[in-house]
């Protein structure tokens, strides 16, 4: 049985009208953000929403069977933020044929009270196959696809009010279910596991990677069917961790101007079949 498996990240929709009019807005972290946004950042990004759209197209054209997201949807993780885009990742997640997944990224939980928001606009739009084995931070969150792979999302993103900290963690009771969760037989059975998060599995930079990224492979360690899938870095790459041969793919931007891509999967047995999106001619087309 073939399989077709979409993954994607680090959209960051333009804020709607009005966004700005809330006391939230004050936060230092936002303040700083909102300096660089329209100094630096903002630009690459004005037509972020053009290419979502256009992730859309690609869909319908070449229908997939599971999208996997890994988060950032936004900017500031404000309310209008959130209910602008909210529609609009769901419209994209609702094209996969048979399900999707999604984990925030650190954009989407800039401040602790983003955490409230994504849990009322975001978190409704994906439903776990597994919810019992769920932590209480809701994470993780699994997703059969088919007879021989399985997806598995694990939240590495969290509020840091210091401006300078982006960092992630993995929550310890997130690590132990993780755990728990890669050594059923139903799930350690399968030729493929997805594992998506937002952050780097491997980048422990204290202000911009995982904080714990050493316990979290210490975790994955001598199993031989994963796949790992992050976000976070703006640029698409892949590669196997070191000493392994557990493959890596960072999805990059879908929208950063002049980087945009995703990962498309085409599962064959034991074969992953790994194609890169790319955007050209203002739609998306797979890398030659």
């Amino acid at each position: 049985m073939s399989l077709r498996i979409l993954h994607f990240s680090d959209v960051h929709l333009p804020f709607p009208p009005g966004s700005f009019r809330t006391p939230g807005i004050l936060h230092p972290k936002r303040l700083v953000a909102l300096v660089n946004f329209y100094l630096r950042r903002g630009s690459k990004y004005a037509r972020a929403l053009q290419k979502l759209n256009g992730l859309n197209e690609f869909l319908r054209r070449e229908p997939v069977d599971y999208l996997l997201f890994t988060g950032d949807t936004l900017n500031f993780g404000l309310e209008r933020e959130f209910t602008g885009a909210a529609p609009r990742l769901a419209e994209t997640l609702a094209l996969a044929r048979r399900g999707a997944l999604a984990v925030p990224g650190n954009h989407d939980l800039y401040t602790q009270d983003s955490l409230g928001l994504h849990r009322r606009h975001f978190a409704p739009l994906v439903r776990s196959d597994l919810p019992e084995t769920a932590a209480e931070t809701g994470f993780p969150l699994v997703r059969w696809m088919g007879d021989e792979a399985v997806a598995i999302a694990f939240n590495t993103s969290r509020p840091n009010f210091n401006f300078w900290n982006s960092s992630g963690r993995v929550p310890a009771v997130e690590l132990d279910a993780l755990r728990a969760l890669l050594d059923r037989p139903d799930i350690a059975a399968r030729r493929h596991v997805f594992l998506m998060t937002h952050y780097p599995f491997d980048e422990s930079g204290f202000f911009h990677g995982l904080r714990n990224a050493r316990a979290l492979l210490r975790v994955l360690h001598g199993r031989g069917n994963l796949v790992l899938l992050h976000g976070h870095n703006h640029r698409p790459y892949t590669y196997f961790l070191p000493e392994s041969a557990t493959p890596l793919y960072c999805a990059g931007s879908l929208s950063k101007e002049g980087a945009e891509s995703f990962w498309l999967f085409d599962l064959f047995g034991g074969a992953l079949n790994p194609r890169r999106g790319v955007w050209r001619n203002a739609r998306f087309t797979l890398a030659d």
